[in-house]
């Protein structure tokens, strides 16, 4: 079993949350840059997300996107129960990209997807679904300040939440990811964030990254 205790990790606000999936699948490809070779649908999982601040409302998660580059995962995207994946995906691939969709860069570059059912029955937590806030966990330099302008992803994008131009820190704030797959276990903690002023936004810092190392 692959233990991963940090990665580019993304989580799905609300249902079909379509800026969320056409951000994880356009992300990293500018430039004549590879972001993936090859992603993985798991569906029916449990993504256990704990918070040490009630007041923080982030569901537990339970489907899942793994992106794979050169057969190491590169990228998770962790995603709601009642999401329709198929639909959120193929929005994803038929975005504009390069004058041309999405789907026509994966076809040459012969991106591969599959698909594994864990068969798990769902764990909830206690958030208020209804006042789940936007998390962009966080773990390189570069998406830091992307994120801190309101965008989701590294390249620039349209994808994001603009709805505060102002950030402030949170020292002590503990967020846990807890995911086991057919082959991965991935323990993603946070121990402090951002949070924007009208409280609808957190970027939270992934403890065993690059932005914690001195």
């Amino acid at each position: 079993m692959n233990l991963i205790k940090t990665i580019d990790l993304w989580t799905e606000q609300h249902e079909n949350h379509y800026e969320c999936f056409n951000g994880a699948f356009v992300d990293g490809f500018k430039n004549n840059q590879i972001a993936f070779d090859e992603y993985k649908i798991v569906k029916n999982c449990n993504c256990i997300i704990t918070t040490s601040n009630e007041s923080i409302n982030i569901s537990n998660k339970h489907n899942a996107i793994i992106f794979y580059k050169e057969h190491i995962p590169v990228r998770l995207m962790v995603i709601n129960e009642k999401t329709n994946i198929d639909k959120c995906i193929d929005i994803a691939l038929n975005q504009f990209f390069d004058n041309k969709v999405l789907q026509d860069l994966y076809d040459k570059l012969k991106i591969k997807s599959s698909i594994v059912d864990m068969k798990e029955c769902p764990i909830y937590n206690n958030s208020d679904k209804e006042q789940e806030i936007d998390v962009g966990s966080c773990d390189r330099w570069n998406l830091l300040y992307n994120m801190l302008q309101g965008l989701y992803t590294e390249t620039d994008n349209l994808y994001g939440n603009f709805s505060s131009d102002k950030y402030f820190f949170i020292p002590n704030l503990s967020i846990k990811y807890e995911l086991t797959t057919d082959n991965e276990k991935f323990e993603i903690e946070h121990k402090c964030a951002f949070i924007n002023v009208t409280k609808t936004r957190l970027i939270p810092i992934q403890e065993n990254s690059p932005l914690t190392k001195n």
